[in-house]
């Protein structure tokens, strides 16, 4: 939606600027937001990730007492800037409909990454809104592929048919990535001589917080934005890796969910290890009654290959979240039934899935208690109603799977 479309009430009065600090370089740079009470601040040593803080926007970031406190970011135990040598394809799919995507796709070629194609899929080519947001940006690097089945695993799936490159990465339309962002997202394959890694994820961060939905999202817990590396395994992780990062810790429903690992927004595969887990399921993700899912359930198709999942902070990304509270229900719900009908999947799929999630019941209702952060987030202003609607999203998942299911059996 049009910052000019946005009613004033959804303004927020405790909005945050967002400001990237180097310390390498002393360079500051404002993604959005200048004059706002406050910053959150994304401190980086040259590029690698240190972390990300809150400060009062009227103070220099790089003298800000919790900016000094943070230590310097260690060297990665992987090859940094080996990225660079792997050629990849980096797809990102979209209706045409958002204002962000000519500028999500011009930051993607200003990557620094010197051997990539970027293939937009057009997941509603007959309203020519995607061609039109495009028309004027010539670069051999891009092509427009469409798929008129709507649905964003149709959409993946298509751009993953057209990619030339042994590695593939997923970026949305609403996010605009760093220039150093698919190097990064790729450091870690390239330094896998043993081909064990099958995917990375990167760091997702809001690129604005002007209004009450976009500070409310990220008081509920937001992207994953881990700000040290992990490595997420199912069992013990190769040797080779270990060094790679910490092990990943999943949550009460880890492996069958998978939301802590990372997001489709920003995240990448070897082109084999996708061919090993199989096609994102259509009855999965954006544009199916569904409404979401499609990447936790290929995260965890990879991890029962056999694959490890390694997450760098490195790989950054500013993603504009929903402005209204209305965008931001409808969010939360979709949510709520894409986790579902992930859950009805893996049971129908593995029977014995049932046993395991008996098991976790005492770790999910410790984190959907009362008053926790997960439920009531940590801002004090964040709707409960938010809650309720993913409860009812959740509830709706079964019946939208089945919806989603039938619908698919008719296209394929």
């Amino acid at each position: 939606m049009p910052d000019t479309d946005v009613p004033r009430d959804e303004i927020d009065g405790a909005g945050s600027r967002i400001v990237q600090l180097d310390r390498t370089t002393g360079l500051v740079r404002t993604i959005s937001g200048a004059g706002q009470a406050t910053a959150l601040v994304l401190v980086r040593d040259g590029g690698r990730t240190a972390g990300v803080v809150t400060v009062d926007s009227d103070s220099e970031p790089a003298s800000a007492p919790r900016v000094l406190a943070l230590p310097p970011a260690p060297r990665r135990a992987w090859d940094e800037g080996a990225g660079a040598s792997l050629g990849a394809s980096v797809v990102l799919c979209t209706t045409g409909d958002c204002e962000l995507l000519r500028s999500a796709v011009e930051a993607l070629l200003a990557q620094t990454h010197p051997d990539f194609e970027l293939i937009v899929v057009d997941n509603a080519p007959a309203t020519g809104r995607t061609r039109a947001a495009l028309a004027g940006l010539e670069d051999a690097r891009l092509r427009i592929v469409e798929q008129a089945v709507p649905g964003l695993s149709w959409a993946r799936n298509t751009g993953v048919a057209a990619a030339r490159r042994p590695v593939i990465a997923f970026t949305d339309d609403d996010a605009l990535v760093d220039p150093g962002w698919l190097v990064a997202l790729l450091d870690p394959l390239a330094s896998d001589p043993d081909r064990v890694i099958g995917a990375t994820t990167g760091m997702v961060l809001p690129a604005e917080l002007r209004y009450r939905a976009q500070r409310w999202f990220e008081s509920r817990g937001g992207f994953p934005k881990d700000d040290v590396p992990r490595v997420w395994t199912i069992g013990p992780a190769p040797r080779s890796v270990r060094r790679f990062g910490a092990p990943g810790e999943g949550g009460p429903l880890y492996p069958v969910t998978t939301a802590r690992v990372g997001a489709g927004v920003s995240m990448a595969y070897r082109a084999e290890a996708l061919a090993d887990a199989g096609d994102f399921d259509v009855r999965l993700g954006a544009g199916t009654p569904t409404r979401g899912g499609e990447d936790l359930d290929m995260f965890a198709r990879l991890l029962r290959t056999g694959r490890v999942i390694v997450h760098t902070p490195d790989a950054v990304l500013h993603h504009r979240h929903r402005r209204t509270a209305a965008g931001l229900d409808a969010q939360i719900r979709g949510n709520g039934s894409g986790m579902s009908a992930l859950i009805v999947k893996s049971v129908l799929e593995r029977p014995a899935t049932l046993l395991v999630l008996a098991g976790r019941v005492p770790g999910v209702a410790a984190r959907l208690r009362p008053g926790s952060e997960r439920v009531a987030g940590s801002d004090d202003d964040t709707p409960g109603s938010l809650t309720r609607s993913e409860i009812r999203g959740f509830l709706e998942g079964p019946w939208c799977y089945a919806r989603a299911a039938r619908a698919a059996k008719g296209l394929r």
